[in-house]
């Protein structure tokens, strides 16, 4: 089966983040008809091959986010046209999935000195729980590539992601009488305000400047009451240049008193790996590129060991109305994919 036509496959199958059981079931069933013994664990899909003290992990995620508006065309039909293969989740990340499982099953493990495991997880745009459980099974690893669309570029770091909840507090009345209330809506915006021309000095060399967008906001509670309070959420994207305590303190400071901070979600910090360490060796080699940082989150945050975010497509294709990859990247990924590992586990 070429990789375009299995990654066509796994577009077709549903694969929601939660929903990832079909999915997982088909992809152990392939790996069993390559003669290979793959695990269900979840909604997860294990497998593994060779022998050694040193092991190396594949790992990228089956599900996807849902569909957005604005498909032109059913997003499960796998259709191709153009040398592009189209469907949700043909970039992010199932091109990727298609081309590990066929880098995996073409190995020739005789010549290889370790261990590769191969780890399809679920839950990954929904927090990483499907890795996170997995991993302490795994046992100790040497090294791991994390398959995310990024043009077959090699990234070795990838910025963290803080979420705080900012409440602005105000005091209700008639909006008869709006100088009788404070309009917490009014507060919350004089605080986006602060938020959206929030700079930072510290640059990192691979991830640039932090990031601060506000992406939700929620206030009043009847169309005419003055309302006493308003919420929005802010997505802060990190380096290792600023610790997350360390950006926090930084929003309470310039948001001052009379907006509360909750911090929603801290625990995806920034994550680089040195180019001197071998994973990142190997696919500078077999590339011919040199690495570079990633903006987006992926669960290479997780993996606790040297890894690098690695795969076919393109980023910015991502979470898209007619989402596509590449079919030419495809095979270029098996490709790269197969010579790092061999590469890493050289003899």
């Amino acid at each position: 089966m070429a990789t375009e036509q299995l990654a066509a496959d796994l577009v077709r199958i549903k694969s929601l983040s939660g929903g990832e059981a079909e999915i997982a079931a088909f992809i152990a069933s392939h790996l069993r008809a390559k003669g290979l013994s793959p695990k269900v664990d979840g909604r997860n899909v294990l497998c593994s091959v060779g022998k050694g003290k040193r092991s190396l992990l594949l790992n990228s995620h089956l599900d996807t986010v849902p569909p957005n508006s604005g498909w032109s065309m059913d997003p499960f039909a796998a259709k191709k046209a153009g040398g592009k293969l189209y469907g949700l989740g043909s970039n992010d990340a199932k091109g990727c999935v298609a081309c590990m499982i066929d880098a995996f099953t073409s190995l020739d493990v005789k010549t290889l000195k370790g261990k590769v495991i191969l780890a399809l997880t679920c839950d990954e745009e929904t927090g990483g729980q499907g890795l996170e459980t997995v991993l302490p099974k795994l046992g100790k690893l040497d090294g791991a590539i994390i398959g995310e669309p990024t043009g077959l570029g090699i990234c070795n770091a990838q910025k963290g992601h803080l979420m705080l909840k900012v409440v602005a507090k105000g005091k209700s009345a008639h909006s008869s009488y709006p100088e009788k209330g404070v309009n917490a809506i009014y507060k919350a915006c004089e605080g986006i305000g602060v938020l959206r021309k929030m700079s930072f000095s510290r640059k990192h060399k691979a991830l640039g400047l932090p990031t601060v967008a506000v992406t939700t906001i929620s206030g009043g509670t009847k169309r005419n009451v003055i309302p006493s309070e308003c919420g929005f959420i802010a997505d802060i994207r990190s380096t290792p240049a600023y610790s997350h305590d360390e950006l926090i303190r930084m929003v309470k400071k310039k948001l001052g008193k009379g907006m509360e901070v909750v911090v929603h979600s801290s625990r995806l910090v920034p994550k680089e790996t040195s180019a001197d360490e071998k994973i990142v060796k190997a696919a500078k080699a077999v590339l011919g590129t040199s690495v570079r940082g990633s903006s987006t989150m992926s669960d290479m945050v997780f993996v606790d060991c040297p890894a690098i975010k690695l795969g076919p497509g393109n980023s910015h294709m991502s979470h898209q109305a007619d989402e596509y990859i590449e079919i030419s990247q495809l095979k270029k990924g098996v490709a790269a994919y197969k010579s790092i590992i061999e590469r890493f586990l050289a003899p």
